[in-house]
């Protein structure tokens, strides 16, 4: 019987215990935050898939995501200095021997989040020797 005792006297003290606090003071505080003036653009590759004979009609498409703090009127380019929407390149392989092309910017101005498109084609040209050709380009986004 005394087993039983020892237990139920520990717990009766501590619930007794917690009423010991008396009093009670609190503190506030502010949180905070300060938005910046930025914008983030992602490009999304654009690629003309497996070409046995250019023709001249091959076409492809990428993405340009662009996402600006809101109200922030932003400008889309290829060009860190100027307004170039267009632009006419090459694609080339490790030999050096090059695919020509061509891509434009379906926009090139908003304000807050868009997506536009990278629209490329393929002029008529000799087709050359069979192998991967790249190019990189760069999506400026002025803001």
């Amino acid at each position: 019987m005394h087993k039983y005792l020892i237990p139920l006297a520990a717990t009766a003290a501590f619930v007794g215990a917690s009423s010991v606090f008396a009093a009670q003071t609190n503190d506030s505080f502010q949180s905070r935050i300060t938005i910046q003036t930025s914008c983030l653009v992602t490009a999304s590759d654009v690629d003309f898939g497996n070409v046995g004979v250019i023709n001249g009609t091959e076409t492809a498409s990428g993405s340009v995501n662009v996402n600006c703090s809101a109200g922030t009127p932003w400008a889309l380019s290829f060009s860190s200095t100027s307004s170039v929407v267009t632009i006419a390149s090459a694609m080339t392989n490790v030999n050096g021997e090059d695919v020509a092309y061509s891509a434009a910017l379906s926009g090139t101005s908003g304000t807050g989040p868009a997506t536009l498109s990278i629209l490329a084609a393929l002029p008529s040209q000799v087709t050359p020797l069979p192998a991967i050709y790249t190019d990189n380009q760069v999506v400026y986004v002025n803001y």
